[in-house]
């Protein structure tokens, strides 16, 4: 065992944790490990050059740049003198970021030359490159996976790996196209969404023959295979989910899918699941009464339109009455009973509250939201395309599907900084690069939304961690109180920023005109009140940062409605996996699942305590299996008030509980606001992060 890894497991040596054994880890991994193999270049100019001609940097790059300039943004990379705050954040970082050579023996950056090389990426001044990169070293906020490891390199992936698509309209040309967007977008390791609502139920017609189509699960089943099949060549399975209305016939058949005893065939073994819920099929179930499900071919034949077009909860009460229209009539109860069921089986479904969704969507005039993506905290408007055989290609039409461009805030480096709103104004202009640099030319759907509406989403990981450390218990009132708060303040920084790039460069989102925040609608609750402290205790946790008032917000509309906004959207939260540790943070807003974490990463057990953790902070760190996930919803609303997008929540739950305390977290949830919810985890389920959205 290497004497890194011996030392860290140390910390939990006897059932007692000493974190000091970690700190002597953390010396002892650079002493031994990396500065012995990190090679070294006689100057940075020397460096450059070489690892230009190797082709492992972009020489474009460095080309934008006077080779002072250049110098510039690596000292004071350097002068910041970072040092990592865990082992396990060092060994994340040197293990799955550091560019190597080519056997892996050998570093070729350091930490302070990826986030260099990024911020020279991602900038296009001095000043820009030099005021991101001391954001990136001091981790006042991260940009998702991607874009970190990817920015500034010759020859690599893209700066963006999680997409959504609803191009699989019910056409078999749609359906074969959907096939080979998600190989394209699988083999460079992109997380996809599908939304597969439109298709035909089985045993609806074609061509007019009866009781023949396959209905959902074909497509499902061809798009598991296709997942397994690009799977980055051999080094990891693809990653992908359907989304699928629970006014589908084929729901159940699909949800079944999903559980573990499900037959081998019909198994979809690597494709994940979200359920698209409206407020009907709530209410219905609440009430005890049956609903209907419809057929898609059936109600396309008699209204001329798509599944996803229907209101189903303005629209159900006339087409239930219409008996030209093939519906089935099931037990919404039972489907949500099914649903806990599976989700204590796998996680799945996800869930997506489609009315809570779309009664606070800000561009209801460019379309409705569908669907969501793997990590169910992407919530954009999309338009089906329409695709069609070889040699008719001037027929399709393109429509608006989703790329993620992401990066997440570390709440307490934000906070430490003294300038949440120059923190925020950094992150949003990261995200604005990273959007314009992204074309995804494979799917025209992709890269007509990223070009015309620009959309981003600026997270924020730490939050139990923060509290923790200042002695605030998680989804407390004065802990609701700081979320709300600090939410309220990112939300009017990023939005400033937006209207900003939008007011200096001309560019307005397409769908601005019309929208909710032409009008003013979309930002009506902060004309109305005023999201700052009420408490001292939350008071002192925003010392010497300033905070938007309503005087504020009254001014920043006025400018939006005068200059327009860049982006679509600004704000998702995400989960954070490994740059979570890298970052010294709790994972997302999610509260911890374990004081001490015990990972095995390279065949190697490695031992992560939680950021300041100490017998005073200790009780603080409550675990989430033990807490009434009533608190964590609560958490979660709170800062959906603030969120245009979704928050990726996790639902903890012993592997006692029962179905119908699901339920009730479920319509708990839908109450509070929420958008979507992410996977359900048992005490005794290990799920594997999603990678692709993992900021």
């Amino acid at each position: 065992m290497d004497p890194w890894i011996e030392l860290n497991n140390k910390v939990l040596a006897g059932g007692v944790v000493d974190t000091s054994h970690d700190q002597e880890a953390l010396r002892v991994y650079f002493r031994e490990k990396v500065n012995p193999n990190t090679v070294t270049f006689p100057s940075l100019e020397e460096k450059i050059a070489t690892l230009t001609e190797r082709g492992v940097w972009d020489p474009a790059v460095f080309a934008r740049f006077r080779p002072s300039e250049v110098r510039a943004v690596f000292e004071r990379a350097y002068s910041l003198n970072f040092r990592f705050r865990s082992f396990m954040g060092a060994f994340k970082f040197y293990s799955e970021y550091a560019t190597m050579t080519p056997d892996r023996k050998q570093w070729l950056e350091r930490y302070e030359d990826r986030l260099s090389v990024t911020a020279l990426a991602r900038s296009e001044s001095l000043p820009e490159a030099l005021e991101l990169v001391e954001h990136l070293v001091n981790q006042t906020f991260t940009p998702a996976t991607p874009t970190l490891m990817n920015s500034g390199k010759a020859n690599t992936g893209r700066l963006v790996s999680c997409f959504l698509l609803q191009d699989c309209t019910d056409n078999l040309d749609s359906i074969t196209k959907t096939l080979s967007f998600v190989a394209e977008l699988s083999k460079g390791g992109g997380g996809i969404g599908v939304e597969v609502s439109n298709l035909r139920a089985r045993g609806e017609s074609l061509r007019g023959i009866q009781n023949v189509t396959k209905g959902v699960m074909g497509v499902a089943k061809m798009l598991d295979n296709m997942l397994r099949y690009a799977d980055q060549a051999g080094q990891r399975p693809g990653a992908g989910a359907i989304y699928l209305s629970v006014m589908h016939p084929d729901f159940l058949d699909t949800l079944s899918a999903k559980k573990i005893a499900s037959d081998e065939d019909a198994r979809l073994k690597t494709l994940s699941m979200g359920a698209t819920v409206p407020d009907i099929f709530l209410e219905k179930a609440r009430a005890g009464q049956d609903i209907y499900q419809f057929y898609p071919h059936s109600l396309f034949q008699e209204t001329g339109r798509e599944f996803t077009s229907i209101d189903w909860t303005r629209e159900y009460e006339t087409l239930a009455a219409n008996p030209r229209l093939r519906k089935k009539l099931v037990s919404p109860r039972r489907i949500l009973e099914d649903i806990a069921v599976t989700q204590g089986e796998s996680g799945y479904p996800y869930l997506l509250f489609e009315g809570n969704a779309n009664r606070v969507n800000p561009i209801p005039n460019v379309g409705t939201i569908k669907m969501s993506n793997l990590c169910s905290e992407i919530l954009q408007p999309t338009l089906p395309s329409t695709f069609h055989a070889y040699g008719q290609e001037e027929k399709d039409q393109v429509g608006l599907d989703v790329s993620c461009n992401l990066a997440s805030l570390v709440i307490e480096q934000s906070l430490a900084s003294g300038d949440l709103g120059r923190v925020v104004r950094s992150a949003v202009k990261l995200l604005d690069n990273v959007a314009r640099s992204t074309s995804i030319h494979e799917v025209p759907a992709v890269k007509r939304a990223n070009e015309e509406m620009r959309s981003i989403g600026l997270g924020a990981m730490g939050l139990h961690s923060f509290l923790a450390k200042n002695e605030l218990v998680y989804g407390s009132p004065e802990a609701l109180e700081f979320v709300n708060v600090y939410f309220a303040a990112v939300h009017y920084h990023a939005r400033r920023t937006s209207m900003q790039i939008a007011r200096d460069t001309g560019f307005v989102f397409q769908g601005f005109q019309g929208s909710r925040y032409q009008t003013g609608e979309h930002f009506a609750q902060y004309l109305h009140e005023d999201f700052l402290p009420t408490t001292p205790e939350v008071a002192a946790l925003f010392d010497g940062h300033a905070l938007p008032t309503r005087a504020d917000w009254q001014a920043l509309v006025q400018d939006i409605q005068t200059h327009g906004l860049a982006h679509s959207f600004v704000m998702a939260i995400a989960p954070t996996g490994s740059i979570s540790y890298v970052s010294n943070a709790s994972a997302s807003i999610m509260p911890i699942t374990e004081r001490v974490e015990t990972r095995t990463s390279n065949k190697a057990r490695t031992i992560y305590p939680m950021p300041h953790l100490s017998e005073l902070t200790e009780w603080f760190y409550e675990e989430a299996y033990d807490m009434d996930q009533k608190r964590v919803i609560d958490t979660v609303a709170a800062a959906q008030r603030h969120v245009d997008q979704g928050i990726s929540c996790t639902l903890f739950v012993p592997s006692n509980a029962s179905t119908r305390t699901l339920q009730r977290y479920y319509l708990y949830a839908y109450a509070k606001g929420l958008k979507t919810l992410y996977y359900t985890r048992l005490r005794k389920v290990s799920i594997d992060e999603c990678l692709n959205c993992a900021i």
